[in-house]
């Protein structure tokens, strides 16, 4: 099983995945990655305030260590395609795993599933929680490690 995050140039109908990490839910393996928007032809948005106040990811950052949105699609889709993909954030994550993925004319082969229905309904009530309570620094790869450390600590706790 995988948690999945994603960090963004904004929220918006125009915004686009800047940087993108998945980790298994017992931690031992991950992956993270910046994304370089001029790599996908037309990701202009940006928000000062996500920048700002939120990731702290600059756009000239990006553009000088980010990969190709094709290799990154392709790092998804190998290691995430068909497995159980989670997150907290099912709708936004969604939406910007399908521009990344429209950026490389591909049909999104990860499928999210909400993060509270990942032991199906015996813990969602206690992960719900957990998970509101859960403070992410607005860094992929921690957000996901963070998240999995919630979920172990509601599991370990039954």
């Amino acid at each position: 099983m995988y948690i999945l995050d994603i960090e963004a140039s904004g929220l918006g109908p125009d915004s686009y995945p800047i940087e993108i990490a998945w980790c298994s839910l017992d931690g031992e393996q991950a992956w993270s990655t910046l994304i370089n928007p001029d790599s996908a032809g037309d990701w202009e948005d940006w928000d000062d305030y996500a920048e700002e106040a939120i990731h702290g990811i600059a756009r000239d950052q990006l553009l000088s260590e980010g990969q190709d949105v094709v290799k990154v699609a392709r790092e998804l889709e190998q290691r995430l395609g068909g497995e159980d993909v989670f997150s907290d954030a099912v709708l936004f994550d969604g939406f910007w795993l399908r521009r990344l993925f429209g950026a490389v004319g591909r049909q999104n082969p990860v499928r999210l599933q909400p993060l509270e229905t990942i032991f199906c309904s015996r813990y969602a009530v206690e992960l719900d929680s957990a998970i509101a309570a859960f403070e992410p620094p607005h860094r992929a790869l921690a957000d996901c490690r963070g998240l999995a450390e919630v979920v172990r600590s509601v599991v370990g706790q039954q």
